[in-house]
């Protein structure tokens, strides 16, 4: 499963796919959620966008989500402060159906 219980919050499984032609939540990735950005993957532009598009979704202030892994790679784990996974899961999962 892609979002699971992670000390307050949930922990996050996500695949990015840089330079796409919108920023979107697409589908899955194996077990992690696919979200596509407009960004290149250059000086952080790429997961900023990643956070401010998942804010967006989930309702929620920028400053409650935080990189855990995978900084600088493709699969990364985001930490979500307030939320419970399946919280998560429903948005994430209608913004895949209205996409």
């Amino acid at each position: 499963m892609y979002a699971n219980a992670y000390k307050d919050g949930t922990l996050l499984k996500v695949w990015i796919q840089p330079r796409a032609s919108k920023a979107k939540i697409v589908g899955f990735h194996g077990d992690s959620i696919k979200i596509t950005v407009k960004s290149p993957p250059v000086e952080g532009r790429a997961n900023e966008e990643c956070i401010e598009l998942l804010s967006d979704i989930l309702g929620l202030p920028k400053r409650q989500f935080t990189i855990k892994s995978g900084q600088w790679g493709r699969q990364k784990s985001i930490f979500i402060a307030g939320i419970t996974p399946e919280k998560v899961i429903m948005n994430l999962e209608n913004a895949v159906r209205s996409s």
